[in-house]
């Protein structure tokens, strides 16, 4: 068997082989570093508008509000009096019409009768089907009297159900030619989790093939839904669903929110004209990428089109398979945008690289047009901090202190630094089996060929090429995080990364 510390290794080696005292810096347990919430729009989780907030994705004052609990609401109340809740998240869905807001209790929705998802429109119809545009606001007391999205957790969270659905998929259109006014569509407060409906090799330290670093992390690897392993399994996944899914246009806004252990995306999204904002949120141990947003329009209409991604804190984003060939970003800048702005954000431990930017638009024009700003963020342990696309070689990794040498970048580039000593709360806050067996991370290999197996004979009889076959076993892959401790990420580093919601 050839054993080999993936590239992943070598990328990390500036950060494993710093002095002692470095590492416990960032590891250990330093002096605190003070961690206060910068307030203004990135740590806002009210309904009503606040200073500093963003005014465009406000819900509007003339709709209906509508309230929700699972465990005191009833299915046939109105759900528009905090007495008289609806109990069904889904029904509330269905009933809201444009501009209405949902306020929703702690507790797990589930859809109808359970069913795993909650959707307005049908993923994948928004032409058919086109949604409408309200505000969904979790993380309430039961009896609505109070909101901390911290301490009132509203979550989805499916665990035996089978469904190939994003957990919320969310369809905002207008039909094609409207001119009037745009609408505003909000998620914020709410906790989107895969992890107790993946499956995953039981954790065995002493067993290889089960990918556990340590006794620490809470399973082993995470498995492909077509992977047959010869180990032990717990959970069910019954395909590559998105925990969260939009095909949007107008004001969008998601906010104060967790993906957690999501296996196809954290966000992925389609958006047509308008802008959305997507700020102080948590992405933690997703597959493929914690956030991609296409544009959805014409081209003369994309210069109407913009996104913005800040304060968001994003760790562990895992490659599509186990071998590490692809995906595996934090942040993708996509095409069909006119204007992308990734600033004030914490990205770490990303399996691929924190940010990429190698798509172009086929129209050589428009592509002079983008502004893809990348600006004040923080970057550690990242495989590769920035990958940019280039002539002759697959791709390139361009380290945070060399980002403005990214013709790709800017016309903002400045403040993109390597996570500074003394951010002690911010390591000391994630979970520490998860860390080492990330920081730890290896791949191993092993290759067999038999001449005289039955389909090398086979092959020899019609000269076809002979086969062997290659074993691909890593350390650890896409294991489980504990969700509630990706609460604790919340307000760790002043103006970086996710702050306190207020």
């Amino acid at each position: 068997m050839k054993r080999f510390s993936m590239i992943l290794a070598a990328a990390l080696m500036t950060f494993a082989a710093q002095p002692a005292s470095g590492q416990a810096g960032l590891l250990g347990s330093l002096k605190n570093k003070a961690a206060s919430a910068i307030k203004g729009e990135a740590g806002k989780a009210t309904p009503a508008a606040s200073a500093g907030q963003a005014s465009q994705a406000t819900p509007a004052a003339a709709g209906k509000t509508y309230y929700v609990s699972v465990s005191t609401g009833s299915a046939r109340a109105d759900g528009l009096s905090p007495t008289a809740p609806l109990k069904d998240l889904q029904k509330a869905i269905d009933k809201a019409e444009e501009n209405d807001v949902i306020l929703v209790a702690e507790g797990n929705y589930l859809g109808n009768m359970d069913r795993g998802y909650v959707e307005s429109g049908r993923f994948g119809n928004a032409a058919n089907e086109p949604g409408k545009y309200f505000s969904i606001y979790g993380g309430y007391s039961t009896d609505f009297s109070e909101r901390d999205v911290i301490k009132h957790v509203t979550k989805i969270q499916p665990t035996d159900q089978k469904f190939t659905a994003p957990l919320m998929n969310l369809n905002a259109r207008r039909p094609y030619g409207y001119t009037g006014p745009v609408g505003n569509l909000v998620i914020d407060g709410f906790v989107f989790d895969l992890g107790e409906n993946n499956r995953y090799c039981v954790k065995n330290v002493d067993l290889e093939i089960t990918g556990t670093p340590n006794d620490g992390v809470l399973t082993g690897r995470f498995l492909e839904p077509d992977a047959s392993p010869q180990c032990p399994v717990e959970g069910y996944s019954s395909g590559d669903e998105y925990a969260l899914h939009m095909d949007v246009e107008g004001n969008v806004r998601v906010s104060n929110c967790i993906f957690v252990n999501c296996r196809d995306y954290g966000i992925s999204a389609l958006m047509g004209k308008g802008h959305m904002e997507i700020c102080n949120n948590i992405f933690v141990a997703c597959r493929y990428a914690a956030c991609q947003v296409r544009g959805n329009t014409r081209d003369a209409d994309i210069e109407k089109v913009s996104l913005d991604f800040h304060h968001n804190t994003v760790l562990f984003t895992w490659t599509r398979t186990k071998g590490f060939e692809d995906m595996g970003q934090g942040f993708r800048f996509m095409n069909g945008i006119r204007t992308i702005d990734v600033h004030n954000n914490i990205f770490g431990c990303n399996s691929n690289c924190a940010v990429e930017r190698v798509y172009y638009e086929s129209n050589k024009e428009m592509e002079k047009l983008k502004v893809s700003n990348l600006y004040d963020n923080y970057y550690f342990a990242n495989r590769r901090d920035l990958e940019i696309a280039a002539m002759g070689a697959s791709s390139i990794s361009v380290p945070a202190a060399r980002i403005e040498e990214a013709e790709q970048i800017g016309p903002k580039y400045e403040g993109n630094v390597e996570m500074p000593a003394g951010n002690d709360d911010f390591i000391n806050a994630i979970d520490k089996p998860y860390l080492e067996g990330f920081l730890t991370l290896k791949i191993m290999q092993s290759q067999s060929y038999n001449a005289n197996s039955a389909a090398n004979q086979v092959n020899r009889l019609f000269g076809l090429n002979q086969q062997g076959t290659e074993i691909v076993r890593p350390s650890m892959y896409g294991n489980k995080y504990p969700w509630e401790k990706a609460k604790d990420l919340f307000g760790k580093v002043a103006g970086y990364g996710a702050q306190m919601p207020q």
